[in-house]
């Protein structure tokens, strides 16, 4: 998803030798809280709600604008987007063509997006997270850590014990994920059903402790639940940067299933 699909093309413009009084009459006729400062066809600056508040009403517009403005590619992703307006702590954006000014976005327009992106039942991310940063990390050759972590026989859970119960499992393992990877600064999402994927730049030694404490047996009323886990490392992989996010899943997916054959764990009662 790339942020051209959620700026907003209706742009609302000032001169900079406007008064900041009928900058605060045009924000106010226009529903806005933004207002992209223009002289002669150049983009100037940007003058915004909080400018105007804090600036008298008898100052011009260029004394109170941010001439600095952030400006942004219509083809980065909303993830790229927010990450940038979180560093930044901006909470608009514009996006420009080369010095072609074609839209304007905003922090809330990108968090409305992404909340798309969660997943209802555990506040997660879901899929498309994981794959940007995945893709990123790729992109900006940095060693990583995946890890596919599958739990184990979650279908006979379903069938033994009911699926609000199952959502009871996803729910408290999802818990200790976010937990373990909030403690090391690792990005996490559930990737499907009761499948999810961490991504880390932790020590081998912490991901090793991690993967011990995912895979521990652990028991939800009276029902041992375990998970099996497929590590694939990005400091010791041949070609790792050769290889696609999706081949890298793959491969941990498949590893994740080689341990489910392993360890034969069974979610029966005890």
């Amino acid at each position: 998803m790339n942020i051209s699909e959620i700026m907003t093309t209706s742009i609302n413009t000032i001169t900079s030798g406007k008064s900041v009084s009928y900058a605060a009459e045009q924000m106010n006729e226009s529903n806005t809280r933004w207002l992209v400062v223009i002289d002669h066809g150049v983009v100037m600056g940007v003058v915004t709600s909080r400018d105007v508040l804090s600036a008298h009403p008898n100052r011009i517009v260029a004394d109170a604008m941010s001439d600095h403005p952030s400006c942004l590619s219509a083809d980065l992703t909303v993830w790229e987007a927010h990450s940038y307006l979180q560093e930044k702590n901006r909470d608009v954006a514009l996006i420009m063509n080369g010095e072609q000014l074609i839209g304007l976005l905003t922090k809330e327009a990108v968090r409305m997006k992404i909340a798309e992106y969660v997943d209802p039942l555990t506040g997660l991310y879901e899929a498309p997270y994981i794959q940007y940063i995945g893709e990123q990390f790729l992109k900006e050759s940095i060693p990583f850590h995946l890890l596919f972590i599958d739990l184990n026989d979650f279908g006979q859970i379903n069938k033994l014990h009911g699926h609000p119960f199952g959502d009871d499992v996803i729910r408290r393992y999802s818990s200790v994920l976010a937990s373990l990877a909030s403690e090391q600064g690792d990005h996490l999402c559930r990737y499907a059903g009761d499948e999810f994927v961490m991504i880390s730049t932790a020590e081998e030694e912490q991901i090793q402790r991690g993967i011990s404490l995912l895979t521990q047996p652990t028991h939800i009323r009276n029902v041992k639940i375990s998970a099996a886990v497929g590590h694939v490392n990005g400091y010791e992989e041949p070609d790792f940067f050769s290889h696609s996010l999706r081949d890298l899943m793959e491969k941990a997916s498949l590893e994740s299933s080689a341990a489910k054959l392993h360890n034969d764990y069974s979610s029966l009662p005890t």
